[in-house]
């Protein structure tokens, strides 16, 4: 009987945080302009034409529940956004890892990201690009194939062009 619990999945939901964060701070700036001028033009007319007053001093339960609502608004907006965000910038991080992992091995290997993330059209770009370029490779790798056996058949066996010719070979088939 095995006891073991499943192991959760860590989820890291700042991906890139200085992306997130800056835009994450904007919505919450807009959350707060756009709550700040509606409320000034829906209230400043009602007390203007007295329709509703307001006492000189607010009672404590009335600025409590302002504070709270201001609070889970911010805090609504904060989520919503690292959430929104994640969907980009986790695409946008995998894409950067694997470009760096190309230029360090010279390795095409494709990006694979969530379905439920942004930016798949430029997922499918990146990935099709990769893929051309292992096909001109893969056409490399034969066409020195044939070099080398047009070299191994020659009368004239030169040693140093067919040792150059088969690192490329390696080189390239490193690639794939």
């Amino acid at each position: 009987m095995n006891t073991e619990k499943p192991k959760l999945k860590k989820r890291i939901f700042l991906v890139n945080r200085d992306f997130q964060l800056r835009y994450v701070r904007l919505a919450v700036l807009v959350g707060i302009c756009s709550t700040i001028t509606t409320t000034l033009l829906i209230v400043f007319p009602l007390a203007q034409f007295r329709i509703i007053r307001f006492p000189m001093f607010l009672p404590p339960p009335f600025l409590i529940a302002i504070l709270a609502s201001a609070v889970m608004n911010t805090l609504l907006v904060t989520l919503l956004g690292v959430h929104v965000t994640h969907k980009i910038a986790g695409p946008m991080f995998s894409m950067t890892r694997q470009m760096r992992q190309l230029e360090l091995t010279q390795q095409f290997t494709p990006v694979r990201i969530r379905d439920s993330d942004d930016l798949q059209h430029l997922v499918r770009s990146y990935n099709s690009m990769i893929g051309q370029l292992r096909q001109c490779t893969e056409a490399d790798v034969q066409t020195l194939q044939e070099v080398i056996s047009l070299l191994q058949g020659q009368s004239i066996n030169s040693p140093a062009a067919l040792a150059l010719v088969l690192g490329l070979q390696e080189k390239l088939m490193g690639r794939l």
